[in-house]
């Protein structure tokens, strides 16, 4: 075991006492000086920056050696440590204010001059009765502490009376601004040197920051407050307007259901209707070419009945493209017809439909039976296809639907 070289006490160590920080390129570490003597060391081969105290290491090993019913004194090496971020300072303020164990003395050494102001803040706002030493070596700082122990005063605390209302002063300065930076303390009362004194227009200087910093915050918490409620106003707002949606989309949802429902049991309707035109059909194809054959058995002139016989010919290829049409279109004819739309966005359905049969090389006589009119009705229409289309009226519609087919547009 170890012993301390000054005072001869034990030192207690341990692998799982050494802590690193990988974040701050440090480790941090824990030694037992005696029994109620905590150092803490922070190893490094550059200078750090320290930016969180991390309490919880400090209570772990507290609680691992059993030392919470005991009086303790920390010593903290303070080598390589160039600076303190706000958020370490706030930590060692909560620390000092709220640890639980029974803390008597507190000794910092080998102080970088960057950091020592801020430590002499530390010093000024300390509990009272929580003496906050800063030494200079390991070997003061020890000593200190041994002291302490034995109940002489520490030689820090014994001023010159002749000096004692500077240190006072000075140490009234940083307590405040120590109070107003790291806990927000703005009621504070300020004290004030006598008028005379070289200290009394900084003093004075931190009554106005003070009244500052009481408006400052009065004012962000007004902000705070208006900001508060217009997100109120406004998530109020949204709830109601999606509540809305919510509500649409159920009515919306509901009437697609509705439309769904109509829409397959026109479906099967039409599905049963073309069943009963496709039998009838069928039917009559087969009575046509019944009778066709009839005729051909039939002693009459033969003029006449070749005449007969083209009629019920005619009607049977009829019949037969009409079933043809009524099949699902091909890609080729789906493809036309996007693109004859796509082309030409100002024809309706029916005209896209007579259009297409155009191109399927149907006449006239044929798409009239098909479209179920007449066929002069359809000799207008083919003629207001060339006008909105933009044809001449000498030239071929199927020529140009036909082009149009084979992409030559």
């Amino acid at each position: 075991m170890k012993h301390c070289p000054v005072t001869g006490l034990p030192i207690t160590e341990k692998n799982e006492w050494s802590i690193t920080s990988q974040k701050e390129d440090y480790t941090k570490k824990f030694t037992l000086i005696g029994q109620d003597i905590l150092h803490i060391g922070k190893h490094s081969n550059q200078n750090i920056v320290l930016e969180h105290l991390n309490q919880a290491d400090l209570s772990g090993f507290i609680r691992e050696e059993q030392l919470g019913g005991k009086s303790l004194h920390i010593m903290v090496d303070c080598s390589n440590v160039s600076g303190l971020r706000y958020s370490y300072k706030r930590e060692f303020t909560d620390l000092i204010y709220n640890w639980n164990p029974d803390l008597k003395l507190v000794v910092a050494y080998n102080i970088d001059s960057a950091i020592r102001l801020q430590l002499e803040m530390f010093r000024s706002i300390a509990p009272h009765g929580l003496p906050f030493i800063l030494a200079d070596t390991y070997e003061d700082a020890i000593t200190t502490v041994v002291n302490f122990k034995s109940g002489k005063e520490p030689e820090e605390l014994l001023r010159d009376p002749k000096t004692a209302l500077e240190l006072q002063i000075r140490e009234e300065f940083l307590s405040m601004v120590a109070r107003m930076a790291w806990l927000k303390m703005f009621d504070q009362q300020v004290y004030l040197p006598p008028e005379h004194h070289h200290a009394y227009p900084f003093f004075k200087a931190i009554e106005v920051i003070q009244n500052d910093f009481k408006a400052m915050e009065l004012e962000y918490e007004m902000h705070n407050e208006l900001a508060l409620l217009e997100c109120r106003e406004r998530l109020s707002q949204k709830t109601t307007a999606l509540n809305a949606q919510i509500e649409l989309n159920k009515k919306n949802a509901q009437q697609f259901r509705d439309d769904k429902i109509a829409l397959l049991s026109r479906l099967s309707s039409q599905d049963l209707e073309s069943t009963r035109v496709s039998t009838a059909n069928a039917e009559k194809s087969s009575t046509l070419k019944t009778l066709c054959e009839l005729i051909a058995d039939l002693d009459i002139d033969p003029r006449m009945k070749q005449k007969i016989s083209s009629c019920c010919l005619t009607l049977v290829e009829t019949g037969q493209k009409e079933k043809q049409l009524k099949t699902d279109l091909t890609e080729a004819d789906s493809a036309f017809i996007s693109r004859l739309q796509k082309r030409h966005p100002n024809l309706n359905q029916r005209e896209l439909r007579i259009s297409l049969l155009i191109k399927l090389d149907y006449n006239s006589r044929d798409i009239s039976r098909l479209m179920g009119l007449s066929v002069r009705g359809i000799e207008s229409i083919r003629y207001r296809l060339h006008r909105k289309i933009g044809i001449d009226k000498h030239r071929s519609l199927k020529t140009y639907l036909t082009n149009l087919s084979m992409d030559n547009y």
